[in-house]
């Protein structure tokens, strides 16, 4: 499936430098996509094509089982400073647990969602919120970020601006969706966390298997 992934990888950014006007890329340029995609993301990507879960037209993608109004999404985006096409690498991530996710979601009659409102992705029952996933590239990132949520577990203040403050973002969802669990995901390491609500702005991260990943 690596090889599914290396050809289709070689198209997007063909169709990329197409559209913007950039060079071939260099070795040098694969090598370091080789270095920041590890193999299991690049072999789920390429399962998850020949599945038909990730859906690519030209440099994007789609997913199947999203709403007819989501998407397309971009593997990259622009860099004219160097001209070559710039991997907008959690969607590498995402797409590929995405696509680890779809089967075990879909023999559970759970719907799996992608870029859904602040979160990244997220499993229901019907109307009824599961988990919510948020996804970075490295692990130490989403550890910060878990961090960051946590300073307000203890009161949720939504007149406070959000804007750059994603910690507050994630926070404001949580207590907004109310969602059974909460999951920190990134290459090499996983967060499982069940979300206890403490009242109408409190909430409490508390360390956890969640039963449907």
């Amino acid at each position: 499936m690596i090889d599914t992934f290396n050809e289709h990888f070689l198209k997007w950014v063909n169709s990329a430098c197409g559209e913007w006007s950039y060079p071939e890329p260099s070795k040098a340029y694969y090598e370091k996509v080789n270095k920041r995609i590890p193999e299991g993301v690049r072999t789920l990507i390429g399962e998850g094509i020949k599945q038909g879960i990730i859906l690519t037209h030209g440099h994007k993608f789609l997913l199947k089982g999203l709403a007819p109004m989501k998407g397309p999404y971009s593997w990259f985006s622009k860099n004219d400073s160097v001209r070559e096409p710039n991997p907008n690498w959690e969607y590498y991530i995402q797409a590929a647990l995405y696509a680890q996710l779809y089967f075990a979601a879909k023999s559970k009659e759970l719907t799996l969602t992608f870029e859904d409102d602040l979160m990244d992705l997220a499993l229901y029952n019907g109307n009824k919120l599961l988990v919510c996933i948020e996804v970075k590239e490295k692990a130490d990132h989403i550890q910060k970020l878990i961090s960051g949520i946590k300073k307000y577990q203890n009161g949720v203040d939504f007149v406070s601006p959000d804007r750059g403050n994603d910690p507050l973002r994630k926070a404001k969802y949580i207590i907004n969706r109310k969602p059974e669990y909460f999951c920190g995901y990134s290459i090499g390491a996983r967060f499982d966390f069940r979300v206890v609500f403490i009242n109408s702005n409190s909430f409490r991260l508390e360390r956890d298997i969640i039963p449907w990943m």
